[in-house]
């Protein structure tokens, strides 16, 4: 038997040859690229071959997922000593809130020269917010992804003489602001200074009171709004030309005096949540006041999912949104917990959406008596191809085998439309206020 050399060994102990280190260093880099900050900077120790590769593959600093003994200076000496293209930079929180002058001179280092993701976010609650520092401004022309968090924007001055001037960022493809308080003029303008923006998400900011969606490109909006009582919020959401827009997922706020207008939205899939408190609802010509439809003019035929939010459960609003969205496959309902015996409305009759389209159904709050028995059992009797009926409860309903016979019992089953259709009990409700507008279904 020859003499097996300490490297054959080691091969022989791993299972075979090393083949990924074969591989150039581009595709390695790339792999780098992938993993977290510390496990990318870990690599090195692998071997002699991956030890220069960390240095000079694409850089992801997160100091957000590095040990808790991360500090200041490892930040630094990792710009400082980093020859790679920089692609994601997202400043840990507690240098935002206390040392500007640190993130300022990160967000200068040549390390970051044409970064593509930049997440800043500070830290809440801390009065006055601080501003988005300049030196972040140095990367508009390279940005593809930009969060900010907990800050302000106060470019009003500018705006008034030079709005298109005052922010320019033609790569931006997704733009998320959270917490952020920005003039509505100021928003706008940095919205029209967006010419590749798809995908934009407004979380619980202040400063204006109207939002105008007029964008060619823009494919993907998630809105949420809180209510205050010391902040200008929004009131006001109007979608006058988006051709691409395939998601509107707008969170709130749900009170009266919010209105929603959608003048051309062609290409519109997935829309929610639509409440019965606002005060204006206007879809084209069709025309909503709170719970009641004043007229059902416009059909939006490309609107597969919707999602509502009514205080009141009622068939008769529900059968008018069918109308608007006649090809409507997929409607989720939250209704309120307390509307047990409000008064069902009777049948409007069968509807385009009820014979041909809708295939899943899923009421949150189903309480098993007076309305909302009612309601669920209209579906069942009346949705043709209905494949999905998903009643969240309460867990001790749940947990109730006599309850749930009980209810299919009253719910008519042998009698169901659709002999394709699964009822399913649950408490286990997987909808989410932060769910992605990424995904397919951000209300699934």
């Amino acid at each position: 038997m020859g003499v097996v050399t300490r490297a054959q060994a080691k091969r022989m102990r791993s299972g075979g040859p090393d083949l990924i280190s074969l591989l150039p260093d581009e595709i390695l880099g790339s792999i780098i690229s992938l993993l977290p900050t510390e496990q990318g900077a870990r690599t090195q120790i692998l071997s002699s071959r991956w030890r220069p590769l960390w240095r000079s593959a694409p850089l992801n600093l997160e100091p957000y997922g590095l040990s808790s003994s991360i500090d200041e200076d490892v930040v630094s000496r990792i710009l400082t000593e980093h020859r790679g293209v920089a692609r994601r930079f997202k400043a840990p929180p507690h240098i935002l809130d206390g040392d500007p002058a640190t993130l300022d001179r990160w967000l200068r280092s040549p390390a970051l020269n044409n970064l593509q993701e930049l997440r800043l976010y500070f830290p809440p609650f801390v009065l006055p917010m601080l501003p988005i520092p300049q030196s972040a401004m140095r990367f508009m022309s390279t940005l593809r992804i930009a969060h900010f968090s907990c800050c302000q924007f106060a470019v009003d001055a500018a705006c008034r003489f030079h709005p298109a001037l005052l922010v320019h960022f033609p790569n931006l493809q997704h733009l998320e602001l959270r917490m952020v308080t920005i003039s509505e003029r100021s928003l706008h303008a940095m919205l029209s200074s967006c010419p590749a923006l798809n995908s934009l998400m407004l979380t619980g900011n202040f400063g204006f009171r109207k939002f105008v969606i007029n964008s060619l490109k823009l494919k993907r909006v998630g809105m949420y709004f809180g209510r205050s009582n010391t902040e200008i919020e929004l009131e006001e959401l109007i979608v006058v030309n988006a051709p691409c827009l395939e998601i509107l997922h707008q969170r709130g706020p749900f009170e009266g005096n919010m209105r929603i207008s959608i003048v051309s939205a062609p290409k519109l899939k997935i829309l929610g949540r639509l409440t019965d408190n606002i005060s204006k609802l206007e879809l084209g010509t069709t025309v909503f006041e709170g719970p009641r439809a004043i007229r059902v003019a416009t059909t939006m035929r490309s609107v597969k999912v919707l999602a509502l939010r009514l205080h009141s459960l009622s068939l008769h609003l529900a059968i008018n949104f069918m109308k608007c969205f006649p090809c409507l496959e997929k409607l989720y309902i939250k209704t309120h917990i307390a509307t047990e015996n409000m008064r069902l409305h009777n049948s409007l009759g069968r509807n385009e959406c009820l014979d041909f389209h809708l295939k899943k159904l899923r009421i949150k709050h189903y309480l098993g008596k007076g309305s909302h028995l009612a309601f669920a059992k209209f579906f069942v009797l009346n949705a043709s191809v209905l494949e999905s009926l998903v009643l969240v409860v309460g867990p001790e309903m749940e947990e109730s085998d006599w309850w749930i016979e009980n209810q299919r019992r009253q719910l008519q089953l042998e009698k169901r439309a659709s002999i394709a259709c699964e009822i399913k009990f649950s408490s286990d409700d997987h909808s989410s206020y932060h769910r992605d507008i990424q995904e397919q279904d951000p209300f699934e």
